[in-house]
């Protein structure tokens, strides 16, 4: 369906003038008609109105730890996160967590997806895409592409404090399970998370 300029001003909610800028500009550029008049295609406007919605959006910088003893780490990747949002332009703003990747409960977390699902952010940026999340990342992916998120993440390699923190991870799923499944204080219980922990043990 071809709208015609007045009617692609009115889909938009801009001026006349608007478009007839934003035509020389090459910022959204019409076919013609034999007679060299404008007309748009409805499916082009909606993607150009998304991109505008999306430019206008925030961009959310976020930086976890798992304890407070890796404070420094948290302030390290702050710094990463910032630099690399302002090198880009981008409007941004800083949530920080404290917690498990495991741990989906998170307050820093929650407060992003409420973000997401209210459509005020358009992009998220991370160091490294385990700050995010540690398992089900796929599943969150799935609700960022619905909200027209995108996801950023610098830092593509693996840090050794990460593998630790992925241990720790690990043998947290186990210890739960074991004192489930033996109680927390049975011999066989104990046994299986000093077993587990020399086995998961980084040198």
């Amino acid at each position: 369906m071809k709208l015609s300029i007045k009617e692609a001003a009115n889909f938009l909610g801009v001026s006349i003038s608007t478009l007839r800028r934003w035509d020389k500009e090459g910022k959204l550029v019409p076919e013609r008609t034999a007679g060299g008049h404008r007309r748009y295609g409805k499916k082009k406007l909606i993607a150009f109105q998304t991109k505008e919605d999306n430019h206008s959006r925030l961009t959310i910088g976020y930086c976890r730890i798992s304890s407070n003893s890796q404070k420094n780490d948290l302030e390290r990747q702050i710094d990463k996160v910032s630099s690399y949002c302002t090198a880009n332009g981008y409007q941004f703003r800083i949530i920080k967590d404290i917690g498990s990747g495991l741990n989906y409960k998170k307050k820093g977390l929650k407060e992003l997806i409420k973000l997401i699902e209210s459509r005020e952010i358009g992009r998220i940026v991370v160091n490294y895409k385990d700050r995010l999340i540690r398992f089900g990342y796929e599943m969150f992916e799935q609700m960022w592409e619905l909200n027209d998120v995108k996801i950023e993440i610098i830092n593509h390699t693996e840090d050794k404090s990460y593998q630790e923190e992925l241990v720790e991870d690990v043998l947290s799923i186990i210890t739960v399970f074991s004192s489930k499944l033996y109680g927390s204080r049975s011999h066989k219980s104990k046994k299986i998370k000093t077993s587990n922990k020399e086995l998961f043990t980084i040198d």
